[in-house]
């Protein structure tokens, strides 16, 4: 417990370091260097805590308003939770679907074909693209199927959410596809096929219990995969997420409150796909 404690109060300080860096890097006129002055890391660390123990998270600056973090921070924190959420776990069930349970179908080759085509443009050129299309699409059409509001709602999900989920589904695929190959050759599952079995229940009893762990192993690879296409995407789309108080604020309060809620949702978002997984075992799974 005592341990979990010291990696919680090292990751804190650690992200207010990281939020406080733009302030404390300058620039020598005269020697025209760049300098680090942590001089100023005690009243940052000081101000954090302080604000901390008085009850609220600080303030931020929106255009020329000056609004309480608390107050806005939780419509943004469930906004960009439910993308990741959504996103993720979309991006493994997929992932598992055609990389196991339907790898034999002629569409699942199909699949792979495109994942493979797409995982050689960078994720930023894919999510202009995606915009590109969506907008001619909308001229073509009449149909909208992004916004560029903040007010727009679902609009503002289910795209973000797709785009969100792109890189993990591409990683996680090829991850199963290799390992599922690599199963299918080993002595138990040739004993399983040579008795009869049929192929869905060695493809449950068998092959994702072994595979399993593998996807365990890699789901913290996965999830940041996620985050880091989530910056891009809210800042580009304009969602209301937390990356607006890392975005749009220069001020370390904002910047620090928005790292700490995006580690939280990586936490969550962990735990919400092992209590799949667990779920799923429970119910499919014989031990």
């Amino acid at each position: 417990m005592w341990r979990v404690v010291q990696q919680i109060i090292i990751i804190l300080l650690l992200i207010i370091f990281l939020a406080s860096l733009p302030m404390m890097i300058m620039v020598d006129p005269d020697s025209q260097s760049i300098k680090l002055d942590v001089q100023q890391l005690p009243e940052v660390y000081g101000q954090f805590f302080t604000n901390l123990m008085e009850g609220s998270l600080g303030t931020y600056q929106l255009g020329y308003q000056e609004r309480s973090i608390a107050l806005d921070i939780s419509d943004n924190f469930f906004t960009s939770l439910s993308i990741m959420l959504m996103g993720v776990n979309s991006a493994i069930l997929i992932s598992i679907v055609f990389g196991i349970f339907i790898s034999r179908f002629k569409i699942t080759r199909v699949f792979g074909a495109i994942l493979n085509i797409l995982a050689t443009i960078p994720d930023f050129i894919i999510i202009l693209l995606s915009m590109i299309l969506a907008v001619n699409f909308y001229k073509i059409t009449g149909i909208r199927i992004i916004s560029m509001r903040p007010e727009a709602g679902a609009l503002n999900l289910w795209f973000p959410i797709i785009l969100t989920g792109f890189a993990p589904t591409v990683y996680l695929f090829k991850l199963i596809a290799v390992k599922y190959y690599q199963t299918g050759g080993e002595d138990y599952i040739r004993t399983a096929v040579a008795k009869g079995m049929k192929l869905n229940y060695i493809n449950f009893q068998h092959v994702f219990k072994n595979i399993e762990p593998f996807i365990a192993a890699e789901l913290i690879k996965v999830i940041s995969l996620g985050i880091g296409n989530l910056f891009i995407i809210e800042y580009i789309l304009n969602v209301p997420g937390i990356t607006k108080f890392i975005f749009q604020s220069a001020e370390i309060q904002p910047i620090a409150v928005g790292l700490i809620c995006m580690l939280i949702i990586s936490l969550l978002v962990f735990l919400s796909v092992k209590l799949v997984f667990f779920l799923f075992k429970r119910g499919f799974i014989y031990e």
